[in-house]
């Protein structure tokens, strides 16, 4: 693609006027050598008159399984943000393969570039298929080259292992050729067990720790990139292993905190920040039309201490300088920290508000977009589906061709739409910047993709500092939890409203709960019976849920409380239950559930996932108090000889098991 004309009179504008766009596909965006790539184009771009737009992912499940435990992966939604790209109508794009490449789920170039057909590009950290287009990537062979023989030439080390990048990565597998090739040509051997692989992020401690379960004589750790040195770091002080003295670590990539690392990471230097300027200048030429090289950017090995290098002995003027440069960098931290500690604060707190608008949806959007400006957003611009996307993984994606502009903030004004006014934001239409408020001026967009679980909403796109990526990520990933509840709550209005309609036209409000819009306790034992006909010979579960501590949330918070969370509980209860059965509410406190025995949702599935989205509300609501619910629930098989209230009795024995493990207050201020 190289080389295409792509009919601008001058660099940075089109004949018919129209300001020059580039699109930036980057993943792992949170990471220190996206981050510097990100660094390196912004800054290029400023004072140009081009548009940028970052389109970024973000992965989180490697940070969930290191402190909490297996988690539930929905990362994959992050590999379809790049489709998005197309919707911004973009000239040129600038992709960071290397960084997508690790969590794409076909893992191939040819296939992920055709998805971008017709728009020329520039492809970072890996080589282009086609020889006529361009990339860049770092002289990742020569860098681990000089890593390598440092190690065996100037420290003799004998068993030296290698922590390698993903084996779909071509940064990581060049870099693992140059480790093998240069263990042979010193005569080191490099058994099966010596390498393992990680996904360059600092969360491979099991990764590490197995390594050194197969080489108990290991004498150095060699790793792909500095992140998962952090991880071998840790690992070392839990085997009573001093890094620098008893054992022997590099690095690649010389991060910012490498330097800070105890001891110090010796590392490999590749300048990602300019990468990045290098790429925006070629994007720039190649979009205008102009022929532009490939390139591989040369590397500089950093020595410091943890190769076993001791530090030389600074002088009186150096030792000054050094102390001072320290105590600019603690001020910076320090500030960094405050700054942080306020974001963390205030970002709950909106996104908290967000989720008590549950009536007025332009109020809605106009809060989000007035709570992401006050948060350091300089424009906002949120963009929804026609409906909410269900992507699971495994399944087919499918593009979305339009977006709507739900609402923005630019200039110091908030505009919102109704929904059917809402401008459309495809190719026909220009793309997702084509309105008058984007063109005014050159702008930098950093998207973020809105989604819950296994539902898209739509974009977030932001005019934030690349500084700034990682705190945004959190609220993005808020944000998309507070349009789930919103459109739950839309939801239940709804079927509320349609079930007090029903009522009143069939006179059977009698069967409903007012207050949670679900069977009441004549509803449900009715349908109960109408169930075990219907599904006579089927397996089925019958369960009594408990809401923990009503009379506590009732007496600490009032009623309006209480009610409140009574119909957190049935909501959640319905939201896991879906078609599978029903549900009503017994008493004040208690519920109960029918449903089938299915391999999605059999007895244990259905009560982890109530404990989880539970968890999930606690964690985002901003109440003052948990929500949870005890539950008992008994196997039966639906048939005519079945007595119900023998089976509820005995569900109410484990449900009283089942409360003998739960909280003891639901105060959050005294856990």
């Amino acid at each position: 693609m190289a080389g295409i004309t792509a009919g601008y009179i001058k660099e940075g504008q089109m004949c018919m006027g129209k300001r020059l766009t580039v699109g930036v596909l980057i993943g792992n965006a949170h990471t220190s050598h996206p981050t510097g790539l990100i660094n390196g184009i912004c800054d290029s771009a400023k004072g140009r008159d081009v548009n940028v737009v970052f389109f970024l992912g973000t992965q989180s499940t490697a940070f969930y399984k290191q402190l909490a435990g297996k988690r539930e992966d929905f990362d994959y939604q992050y590999n379809t943000i790049y489709d998005y790209a197309m919707l911004a109508n973009v000239d040129v794009l600038i992709i960071a393969y290397g960084s997508l490449c690790i969590f794409e789920e076909n893992h191939d170039l040819k296939r992920f570039l055709e998805r971008f057909s017709g728009v020329p590009y520039i492809l970072l950290e890996d080589v282009a298929p086609d020889d006529q287009d361009v990339y860049l990537i770092a002289d990742n062979y020569d860098g681990m080259r000089q890593c390598v023989e440092h190690m065996i030439l100037e420290h003799d080390y004998r068993k030296i292992c290698y922590l390698s990048g993903p084996k779909d990565n071509r940064d990581a597998m060049e870099r693992l050729k140059a480790y093998r090739d240069t263990m042979g040509k010193y005569g080191r051997f490099v058994g099966t067990d010596m390498v393992a692989y990680g996904n360059y992020s600092e969360y491979v401690d099991d990764i590490v720790e197995e390594l050194f379960e197969k080489n108990p004589d290991v004498d150095a750790i060699i790793s792909a990139n500095d992140e998962m040195t952090t991880a071998v770091y840790r690992v070392c002080e839990q085997h009573g292993m001093q890094v620098g003295c008893d054992i022997g670590v590099t690095g690649f990539d010389n991060t910012e905190r490498s330097g800070y690392a105890d001891p110090p990471l010796t590392t490999i230097a590749q300048d990602s920040y300019n990468m990045g300027r290098i790429a925006f200048e070629k994007a720039c030429n190649i979009a205008s039309g102009k022929t532009e090289t490939s390139a591989r950017l040369p590397v500089d090995f950093i020595q410091r201490e943890s190769c076993g290098c001791s530090n030389r002995v600074l002088n009186k003027e150096e030792q000054e300088e050094e102390r001072y440069v320290n105590e600019m960098k603690l001020r910076d931290t320090v500030e960094e920290l405050r700054q942080f500690q306020h974001k963390a604060w205030m970002g709950p707190f909106l996104m908290r508000d967000l989720m008590q608008e549950t009536r007025d949806e332009k109020h809605f959007f106009s809060k989000a977009v007035k709570a992401l400006h006050e948060v350091g957003a300089r424009s906002v611009r949120i963009y929804v589906l026609k409906r909410p996307l269900i992507y699971k993984k495994g399944s087919k994606w499918k593009a979305p061709t339009q977006l709507y502009l739900a609402a923005r903030y630019h200039k110091n004004k908030v505009t919102t739409y109704d929904v059917k006014d809402r401008p459309v934001m495809d190719l026909k239409h220009g793309g997702m910047f084509a309105d008058k408020s984007s063109n005014d001026r050159a702008y930098i967009y950093m998207n973020f993709l809105l989604f819950e679980g296994t539902r898209q909403y739509g974009i977030m796109s932001l005019e934030i500092e690349p500084d700034a990526i990682s705190y945004f990520y959190l609220l993005s990933l808020q944000f998309g939890t507070s349009l789930r509840f919103f459109e739950m709550s839309r939801r239940e209005i709804e079927s509320r409203q349609k079930l007090k309609e029903k009522n009143e036209v069939l006179g059977v409000i009698a069967s409903y709960d007012e207050l949670t819009g679900i069977y009441n306790r004549r509803g449900i034992m009715e349908n109960l019976v109408e169930f075990n006909h219907a599904h006579a010979g089927e397996r089925a579960y019958l369960l009594i849920g408990d809401l923990d501590h009503l009379k506590q949330i009732n007496d600490i918070y009032g009623h309006t409380e209480g009610d409140c969370a009574i119909r957190t509980c049935a909501g959640i209860l319905k939201e896991v239950l879906g078609e599978y059965g029903d549900i009503g509410r017994f008493g004040g406190d208690e519920f109960i559930a029918v449903f089938l025995d299915k391999e999605e949702l059999n007895r244990d599935i259905f009560i982890q996932t109530i404990h989880e989205k539970c968890e999930i509300y606690n964690e985002n609501s901003g109440k003052p108090y948990y929500v949870n619910l005890s539950m008992g629930a008994v196997e039966f098989v639906c048939g005519e000889k079945n007595d119900f209230k023998e089976m509820l009795r005995h569900a109410d024995e484990f449900l009283y098991q089942a409360k003998q493990s739960r909280r003891k207050s639901i105060r959050k201020d005294e856990v």
